[in-house]
């Protein structure tokens, strides 16, 4: 049975990574806003555990990976983060942008760093950021959006180091776009769908495909 430690389990992806994982029979450690609420929308055995966390909060994250200093982590997850909205260039809000970098990008690296040693004594060794194309350079046609662009470039930048140092250790970290998943769900591509995918690149990564940045379907995305 594997543990597995994802961020931003509120709703959305995070949510349903850790019910998909959860049914596998591995050990999840859910971590979101508000335990409360997703203890009841859920009724879950005991294999997960519910933990409140604010991803931006350092010491928050640093305590955490005390209590679980003794922990393996086989895989982590970075899914937290803000969505939207995509903004043109007259609406673009320099307190959203702000708050956009700290939450997409600094708080991923902050967790990553957390946890390196509770990763590197698993048996899997896999550090996972929820990207998005949106954060490809190459990709970009549209312009927009400059607030979660620079976001999540920036967040692939951190996970492309990440890959590099820690290498030795053979931690294989991954960027994965996860498709286009609204909200609502009839609409775009399901949650539990992109997930499915998702997990299946995870579960066959090694450390040869560090640093690669996937779409979900596992096609290599340019940066």
């Amino acid at each position: 049975m594997a543990t597995i430690l994802i961020t931003g389990c509120d709703r959305g992806l995070g949510e349903e990574f850790a019910l998909q994982y959860a049914a596998k029979g591995d050990h999840v450690i859910a971590t979101c806003l508000s335990p409360a609420d997703f203890s009841a929308r859920h009724r879950l055995g005991p294999n997960v555990d519910v933990v409140g966390l604010d991803v931006t909060d350092e010491g928050a994250v640093l305590q955490l990976a005390a209590d679980l200093q003794d922990r393996e982590i086989d895989i982590l997850i970075n899914n937290a983060g803000i969505p939207g909205p995509h903004l043109s260039l007259a609406d673009t809000d320099l307190h959203l942008w702000r708050r956009m970098l700290e939450v997409n990008l600094i708080a991923p690296f902050v967790v990553s760093k957390a946890f390196i040693e509770n990763v590197a004594r698993s048996e899997q060794k896999v550090i996972a950021f929820i990207s998005s194309r949106m954060g490809s350079i190459s990709l970009n046609n549209t312009g927009i959006s400059y607030a979660y662009r620079s976001s999540k470039a920036g967040l692939n930048m951190v996970m492309k180091s990440f890959a590099i140092d820690l290498a030795p250790r053979q931690i294989c970290v991954l960027g994965i776009h996860p498709g286009n998943v609204p909200f609502a769900a009839d609409a775009g591509l399901a949650a539990s769908a992109s997930v499915n995918r998702m997990r299946e690149i995870i579960a066959e990564a090694g450390p040869h495909q560090t640093g690669t940045f996937y779409n979900y379907n596992g096609q290599i995305l340019p940066w």
